[in-house]
């Protein structure tokens, strides 16, 4: 089961870069409880919990830049931009695509003249 500094160390790993050991100091544990922490089944979930709760966090603010780098001086980063919008809603280009029918084929003569 969690406690309350073992969710703090969670939300230090997933939020910051800092250290297994720069964490266990500011929550004032062992580094060794860390270690045992990461081995139970809790900790997992917890984390995997925090990291989702943290992407969705960061999402609106993704988005935000995306649509900011339309505008970009730079073609190829507007460029890229708008590809990535549009692969990430679904619009995919499509690569090839086939043409079929049956059309009848007239051949003019027009080199011909009268009398031969």
């Amino acid at each position: 089961m969690a406690n309350e500094n073992m969710t703090k160390a969670i939300q230090l790993m997933v939020r910051t870069n800092m250290s297994q050991k720069e964490i266990a100091k500011k929550i004032g544990v062992n580094e060794t409880t860390i270690s045992r922490w990461k081995q139970l089944k809790d900790f997992d979930e917890i984390r995997f919990q925090e990291e989702r709760l943290y992407l969705g966090e960061l999402a609106s603010p993704a988005l935000r830049t995306m649509r900011d780098l339309l505008n970009a001086k730079s073609e190829l980063v507007r460029y890229n931009a708008a590809s990535d919008i549009l692969d990430r809603t679904g619009f995919k280009p499509i690569d090839r695509q086939e043409i079929t029918g049956a059309l009848g084929v007239q051949f003019i003569d027009d080199i011909g003249g009268e009398g031969g």
